[in-house]
């Protein structure tokens, strides 16, 4: 992907404010304000909090396990059936606009876990990234298509526009200014002199 494509900071700021529900497996001494509703200071084993993914990347990366979480709701099997019914259909903006970057990012548990929801992001992407490519084809294209997409799909859709536009801007030009290279001059030369 180029450049325009990866998330600036404010947006991997964005995808990682995204809270995650975990429970706590172990005490974790000085950290109960993070508990709004506890007096305690510190936050007792069993104790379940809204957290945000940063946090419960790092609680996750450590050797030991101090936190378990919950996949966010539309990664859960319900949202997953919708998608997989009819991807199209779906405003995943509402859902979150950061969809296919946020279920990237989520904390590493099991690499099949990992695997799985990879190979189902992806095929979410291919098939409402058909959708995009015909809307940015047509010219008499809905404005309603903007509203239904992510943040990564309404930036392809963005980047094929401008290629689309570069194409037919090199294309009015024509092609008078196209010279035949040096390299294949010689080359014709030299195949005349060996016949």
């Amino acid at each position: 992907m180029t450049s325009s494509i990866n998330q600036s900071g404010s947006e991997r700021i964005s995808i990682t404010e995204e809270r995650i529900q975990a429970e706590f497996e172990q005490s974790l001494p000085n950290l109960g304000y993070l508990c709004a509703s506890s007096k305690k200071d510190d936050i007792a084993p069993k104790t379940k909090l809204d957290i945000p993914l940063w946090l419960a990347d790092a609680l996750c990366r450590r050797g030991e396990s101090i936190i378990n979480w919950e996949i966010p709701k539309i990664f859960k099997d319900s949202y997953k059936e919708i998608l997989e019914a009819d991807a199209c259909s779906v405003e995943l903006c509402k859902w979150n606009q950061y969809f296919y970057e946020l279920g990237l990012r989520l904390p590493r548990t099991t690499t099949d876990d990992n695997h799985k929801l990879a190979e189902f992001l992806l095929e979410v992407f291919k098939s409402r990234f058909r959708i995009i490519m015909d809307s940015e084809q047509n010219p008499f294209s809905t404005p309603l298509l903007r509203g239904q997409l992510s943040t990564l799909e309404k930036k392809l859709l963005v980047q094929g526009n401008s290629g689309k536009l570069q194409l037919l801007t090199w294309l009015n030009k024509g092609v008078k200014h196209i010279e035949t290279s040096d390299v294949i001059d010689n080359i014709r030369k030299r195949k005349r002199l060996v016949v």
